[in-house]
């Protein structure tokens, strides 16, 4: 196990390959729950805990699974490839209802405040995507490195709608003009702080 590939990782996942501000994945709930600060970063806990379980397990479908069944039905280790998706989904729908009822029971003012958002999860693109990159990506190809993988996608997440969750806050009291107001100004702070993200790239070279 290198610490320095590992390090390497997450820290690409949660700053130069973010999977809202560079990926553009789960831009629903990154736009929908980002009003206030407690409610965006209970969003963020929420999908890092679904994202990371998400990850390890499917992980686990795809190399102990999925690919000794197809070498030993098929003799072609990704003639299962295809079930990937039901599998994927099943295990993050699972994960979604197992953080929905640990909210519920515990902290029923942020499952409140949640509200739809909560259960949507499950069909959050960053997640599956995650999950998908996983399996393609070379240097997941380990489970420990596809487990740092998923809990850095989940803290680059929880990262990029915290701070988009402080700055709306901001601009509550912010003098928008009208035609700005609402979804227009919301998106374009989105997309200037995409933008500034891509001041990480160069930190992978």
């Amino acid at each position: 196990m290198d610490i320095g590939v590992l390090f390497g990782i997450f820290l690409s996942v949660v700053l130069v390959n973010n999977f809202v501000l560079a990926g553009f994945l789960g831009i629903c709930p990154f736009l929908g729950v980002s009003r206030k600060i407690d409610m965006a970063f209970g969003m963020g806990c929420a999908v890092t805990f679904v994202i990371t379980i998400s990850g390890i397990v499917t992980w686990m479908i795809m190399h102990w699974v999925l690919l000794p069944l197809g070498e030993h039905f098929f003799h072609n280790k990704e003639a299962l490839i295809f079930l990937q998706y039901v599998a994927f989904i099943m295990v993050i729908a699972s994960m979604v209802q197992l953080v929905e009822m640990y909210l519920k029971k515990f902290f029923p003012p942020l499952y409140s405040a949640l509200g739809v958002f909560l259960p949507l999860i499950t069909t959050n693109c960053a997640i599956l995507g995650a999950c998908l990159y996983i399996y393609m990506k070379p240097e997941t190809q380990e489970l420990i490195n596809a487990a740092v993988y998923a809990f850095g996608g989940g803290i680059g997440f929880t990262l990029a709608i915290s701070i988009m969750a402080g700055i709306r806050e901001h601009i509550r009291f912010s003098d928008v003009p009208k035609s700005f107001q609402g979804a227009g100004v919301t998106l374009l702070v989105a997309g200037i702080l995409a933008l500034a993200f891509t001041g990480f790239a160069g930190i992978g070279k």
